[in-house]
Formats: structure tokens, sequence, C-alpha cells
């Protein structure tokens, strides 16, 4: 029994060493293996130059200084872009001066907005800008009268624009005071040819459909060098036979579509319809239609009674 026991003994404690030897040759294995191992590719801490540069952004193209009035029987409106803070400032403050709080509008600010060259004398140009209906607009060194303005008010504004704006472009209503008109200008002849109160209807139309009326590129607003040859047309409309009436067609074509075409004519028949009669014109002596066709054509003005 004794022999048997220490057997035993023996048989258990051989086993244990075996399990502690196999034990130890596995970790050995896997140190072995972990020190055999590739290491890891190195990562570089700092991506490529081509692929860090971030893409310059596209600089913004600078832009005019802009400033738009208008006067309604004495309520000013006024919008525009103007360059910095400071320059909001004092323009809102020159401007409600002015016109004595009668004044609503507001001016955007642009980093991209070059100074305005005409900051400084503008309170003495709006200290004459008095006429109800008058409308100017500075951008940059233009500067450009709309609206409705008598001769003697045009020829005294752009007196004044000369005086205090020397250099300056001067376009719209400026165009054209004191009645100098380009002599190869065949409808400001036609025009001055009519005589007040002995031309008839057919004679007025006559001499209306040798204007070419200009639009900005895909628009209905009129151009501003025509805006002068549209004022001697309400003249010279307001001067003729009372009860006649006009039709105006607005330009074909220029839109794609024909359904375009024609909305985009109507429009351009309604701004000249608008106009002559911010010029003088009746306006119950006007209709307007638009122009169907593809086909490119000018403003007519037919007689309909």
């Amino acid at each position: 029994m004794r022999i048997a026991r220490t057997d035993r003994t023996h048989n258990i404690r051989t086993a244990r060493s075996g399990l502690l030897a196999g034990a130890a040759l596995l970790a050995a294995l896997a140190g072995l293996s972990a020190c055999n191992r590739d290491p890891a590719p190195a990562t570089d801490a700092a991506p490529a130059a081509d692929s860090a540069a971030a893409p310059a952004p596209t600089p913004i193209p600078p832009v005019e200084a802009k400033l738009g009035l208008a006067n309604n029987n004495g309520a000013i409106r006024y919008d525009g872009r103007v360059d910095s803070e400071a320059t909001h400032k004092a323009l809102s403050i020159a401007l409600t001066q002015a016109y004595a709080g009668q004044i609503a509008g507001d001016l955007e600010v642009g980093k991209a907005v070059k100074p305005a060259p005409w900051q400084d004398k503008l309170p003495q140009f709006v200290a004459a800008l008095t006429m109800p209906g008058v409308a100017v607009t500075f951008e940059g060194q233009s500067v450009e009268l709309s609206g409705q303005v008598n001769d003697a008010d045009r020829a005294l504004l752009l007196e004044k624009a000369k005086t205090l704006f020397p250099g300056f472009r001067y376009g719209g209503l400026f165009e054209g005071v004191g009645g100098e008109a380009a002599s190869s200008d065949a409808a400001a002849q036609a025009l001055a040819a009519l005589v007040p109160g002995k031309s008839g209807a057919g004679d007025i139309v006559q001499a209306l459909n040798k204007i070419e009326v200009r639009f900005e590129e895909g628009g209905a607003r009129i151009a501003p060098a025509s805006l002068d040859i549209l004022s001697r047309a309400a003249k010279a409309m307001a001067a003729g036979p009372k009860d006649a009436r006009y039709e105006i067609v607005g330009p074909g074509g220029g839109a794609g579509q024909p359904t375009d075409n024609e909305a985009l004519s109507r429009q351009r028949a309604e701004a000249v319809k608008v106009q002559l009669i911010v010029a003088g014109a009746n306006p119950g002596a006007l209709d307007t239609r638009g122009e169907t066709g593809a086909t490119a054509t000018p403003v007519r003005f037919n007689q309909v009674k």
C-alpha cells in the first residue's frame, strides 16, 4: 500500500511538472513570435504637401459703391452698397439731415466694395434734389438721372453734378439736356419736326417708330441711354391730339422659349409705358401688348385712335 501511494504521488508530481513545462514552452514561443513579427509601418505625422494644401479661395472681384435716391412726393427712398460701417453711418446721417427725417432705406456693407468717390460732396447735391418724382443713382464715377423731371430741373441738376463731380459720366436724363441730341439721331429729328397742336396721331406714330429703345440684357429695365428720347416722345404725345390712343408693342425675341419671349416683350412694353407716363404722357392714351414671335424686333407704336 505504501508503494502504491508513493507511485501515485510520483505520477501527480510528474504530471504537474509536464504541465508547467508546457506552459513555459508556449510562453517562450509566444515571445519569440512577437520578437520576429514585422513592425507596423510608420505613418507620417503630416500628410503630403499636395494633399494638405487647401485650395485658395476665389477672390471676390471689387465692385463700385452705389447709392440710389428717389423722391416720392417728398418721401425719400434710398438703397445701395458701401465699403464700410463708417461710410454707412456717415451717409445715413447726411441723408437724414438733408431730408429732415422724411427718408427710409438701407445700405449694404461689403468688403469687395470700393470707396465711394461721391461721398464727400453728396450732401451738397441732395440739397438740390427736391423735385417730386425725381430719381438719381450714383455708381462709381457715374451719376444717372431718371424719373419725372422737367427740362429746367434737368439742366439745373446737370450743372450741379458737373460742379460737384467733375469728370464723372452723366447718364440717363442728363443726356440731351438743352436739346443737345446727336444730329444723326433720326428719332430726335423726327420728334423735333412735329408741330404742337397741328401734327396728327399718325405723324406722331411715324416719329415714335424711329426710336430705338434699349434695355438691359435679358431684362425689362430701360437702359439709361434711352431715357432722354422717351422723354421727348412723351412731350410729343402730350402736345398731340387729346383723344389719340397709342399701342406699345414690346420688342420680340431674346428670351428663348416662345412663352418667355412674349412675357419679356410684354414687360418691356409696360416699362416703356411707365417711362412715358413719368415723362408726362397721358396714361389713358397708352395700351401695351407683347410680341409672340421669336424673331428679334424693335419696340413698335401703333395708332389705336
